[in-house]
C-alpha cells in the first residue's frame, strides 16, 4: 500500500500562473573564512540554481542528504546569504541584502521546521509561543493576539484550548499543526515545508497532507515542498526539481518526471525508493556522493552513473529543455528514459 495522500490531487495547472518566487544563477558558499593572513575558501552548497515557482502551486525539491535542498530553502527565505545570483519575490529582486534586511524583504515567505517540537519552547505554553510571533511582527494588542490565535488553531484542526498546553503534551501530528498555525498567523504567501511528514505514521501523514491541501485553498498559499519521501512528493506536488551536489539535474511536471525520468540520477532515486506494495526496490546508488570540496570534473554524477562515457567526465552538461516544462542536465537524457 503506498504512502497516504490527500483524497484529491493538489493541482494549480488549470491556467497559467505568474511567478511568485524565483532564482537565477543562485550560488551559496558555506564555510568560507577570511582572516588577516589566511583565507579559507568555502564550498558551494548551492551552485548556479535557476528556479521559478508559480503562484498557488506545490513545488517539490528532492535529492539525497547533503544535495543542497535545505540550504537552498534557507537562502530563498533569507536566513542564508547568497554569494551570487538573483532571488525574486513577486517579480521584485530581493537578493544582495544582509540577513536581517533579507528577512524583512521576504516576510511573505515563511518556513515550517522539519522538527516542529524543537522549534517550540518547552517552558512556554503554545499560546505564548504563538503570541510572541505576533508581537515581533507588530501585533501588540492582547485581545487581537488571542482572537487570531484561536482562529488559526481552529483553521489547523485544533481546539483553541490547545493554547494552554505545553509542547510535551502534544503528539507529533499536533506539533506539526501548531507549527503550521505559528507560520500562518504571519499571513505568508509562500510556505517552505521541510520534511513535513517525516517521523509520522501513515494515518497521521494522511491527515497532515489533507490539512496542507485545505490550507492552501483556504489561504491561497504556495508551497515549496522538501522531502525524501518520493511517494508523497509524487502525489502532492505539481512540479519537482531533483538536486545533486548543489545543482538541479532534472525538473518537470511531477507525473511526467515520475513516469519517465530523464536523468540517470532521478532514475536511480526512484528505483531505490522503498516500496510498500510488495515489489522489490531497485539497487541502491553505487558509492556515496563526493565531497563538496572535491566535486568531480564534467558531469557531477558521472562517477556513479552506469551511462557515463568519456564526454561525461570532461564536459558538464547544461540544464536544457527536453520538451514543454521539462529540463534535464545529462548528455544521455533522451536514452536515459
Amino acid at each position: 500500500m503506498p504512502s497516504p495522500a490527500p483524497s484529491s490531487p493538489i493541482s494549480c495547472w488549470s491556467r497559467p500562473l505568474a511567478e511568485i518566487l524565483g532564482a537565477s544563477g543562485l550560488v551559496v558558499e558555506l564555510g568560507a573564512r577570511r582572516g588577516l593572513f589566511r583565507t579559507r575558501p568555502g564550498v558551494r552548497a548551492v551552485d548556479g540554481v535557476d528556479l521559478s515557482v508559480a503562484t498557488g502551486e506545490t513545488f517539490g525539491i528532492v535529492g539525497e542528504s547533503g544535495c543542497g535542498k535545505t540550504t537552498l530553502a534557507r537562502t530563498l527565505l533569507g536566513l542564508q546569504r547568497e554569494a551570487a545570483g538573483e532571488i525574486r519575490l513577486e517579480g521584485r529582486p530581493v537578493s544582495g541584502q544582509a540577513a536581517a534586511a533579507a528577512r524583512r524583504a521576504r516576510a511573505a515567505v515563511q518556513y515550517v521546521h522539519q522538527d516542529p517540537g524543537a522549534a517550540l519552547d518547552p517552558w512556554w505554553p503554545v499560546g505564548a509561543t504563538l503570541a510572541e510571533g505576533l508581537r515581533i511582527h507588530g501585533v501588540a494588542d492582547r485581545a487581537e493576539q488571542q482572537a487570531r490565535i484561536a482562529e488559526m488553531l481552529a483553521a489547523v484542526g485544533l481546539d483553541p484550548a490547545f493554547a494552554a498546553r505545553y509542547p510535551h503534551e502534544l503528539s507529533g501530528g499536533q506539533q506539526r499543526r501548531i507549527g503550521l498555525a505559528r507560520i500562518l498567523l504571519l499571513r505568508p504567501k509562500v510556505v517552505i515545508l521541510d520534511e513535513p511528514t517525516a517521523g509520522l505514521d501513515l494515518s497521521v501523514q494522511a491527515s497532515v497532507l489533507r490539512l496542507l491541501r485545505d490550507l492552501r485553498g483556504q489561504f491561497g498559499l504556495t508551497y515549496l515542498f522538501i522531502s525524501h519521501d518520493l511517494s508523497v512528493v509524487r502525489r502532492v506536488c505539481d512540479r519537482v526539481a531533483v538536486m545533486y551536489l548543489g545543482r538541479v539535474v532534472e525538473q518537470g511536471r511531477a507525473e511526467a518526471l515520475f513516469a519517465a525520468p530523464q536523468h540517470p540520477y532521478t532514475r536511480a532515486l526512484l528505483a531505490a525508493a522503498p516500496r510498500l506494495d510488495g515489489a522489490a526496490a531497485g539497487p541502491s546508488l553505487p558509492g556515496d556522493p563526493p565531497s563538496l570540496r572535491a566535486i568531480p570534473g564534467g558531469c557531477r554524477f558521472h562517477p556513479r552513473c552506469t551511462l557515463a562515457d568519456t564526454r561525461c567526465g570532461q564536459q558538464e552538461p547544461a540544464l536544457a529543455p527536453l520538451g514543454p516544462d521539462r529540463l534535464a542536465a545529462c548528455h544521455h537524457a533522451r536514452r536515459a528514459a
